[in-house]
């Protein structure tokens, strides 16, 4: 419940300690750090393919704020962490599909497995690429 709001102008004074419920402080953003970019060529039809994936690396990846992807037909995008899909997407109008969690970045523990992995249902095959993004 909202008792009241406060125009705060200038710096915020901080008080209270880390185990208070609500003890908050905000530093600014994380600048990304570090990409892993993943192609993959004739990918067959209905076939659940990585294009690419990143263990946990403490001081490389710790969090995903962005993943880009892209193929040469309409897919089936999917964001995976340690084999179970987070977000799935599909492609179209455009082949670019961008998954955007700055606002909210996936925070890794160690051993966590990021994969992305792409699906299509076109005649023929399809080339896809894919890009994850990341910082400690």
């Amino acid at each position: 419940m909202v008792t009241g709001y406060r125009n705060v102008r200038g710096a915020l004074k901080v008080s209270g300690t880390p185990l208070d419920p609500v003890y908050v402080v905000v530093e600014g953003i994380s600048i990304i750090s570090f990409n892993k970019i993943g192609t993959v060529l004739a990918i067959a039809p209905s076939v659940k393919t990585t294009v690419v994936s990143q263990i946990y690396t403490a001081g490389t990846i710790e969090n995903v704020p962005l993943v880009s992807v892209s193929a040469t037909n309409y897919s089936k995008w999917y964001f995976m962490i340690n084999g179970s899909d987070v977000d799935i997407r599909r492609s179209g109008p455009s082949l670019n599909v961008d998954y955007n969690y700055t606002g909210a970045p996936f925070a890794l523990t160690p051993g966590d497995l990021v994969e992305i992995k792409v699906e299509h249902f076109n005649a023929g095959t399809i080339d896809a690429d894919a890009t994850i993004y990341g910082y400690a």
